[in-house]
């Protein structure tokens, strides 16, 4: 089925760009996998259950694609703390530097 196929190479592309510092645009994989979801659902039931390899590793594709996210927040996270953690040791060496009254 070409929607499996699409949405796998949406996720690839998505993967890539994360990697590559890329930003993250999950909305061109919405639409496609409402698509997929909804032919799957017309699908007679023998053939729906011939996709299920598939559709096995393209829930494998989604988890590898989640972990890379949450891989991705926590650099995000780490990165705001220290900038954070010297904006506050800024603040303070400037108060302390301020000639008192």
């Amino acid at each position: 089925m070409a929607e499996l196929d699409a949405v796998s190479g949406i996720i690839a592309r998505t993967e890539a760009d994360l990697a590559a510092g890329a930003g993250l645009d999950l909305a061109p994989m919405e639409g496609r996998i409402q698509e997929l979801c909804t032919r799957i659902e017309d699908l007679p039931p023998g053939e729906g259950r011939a996709l299920q390899p598939k559709l096995l590793t393209l829930a494998d594709d989604f988890g590898r694609l989640g972990r890379s996210i949450e891989a991705m927040m926590s650099e995000v996270k780490a990165e705001m703390g220290e900038v954070s953690g010297r904006h506050r040791a800024a603040s303070a060496y400037a108060k302390s530097s301020e000639p008192t009254k």
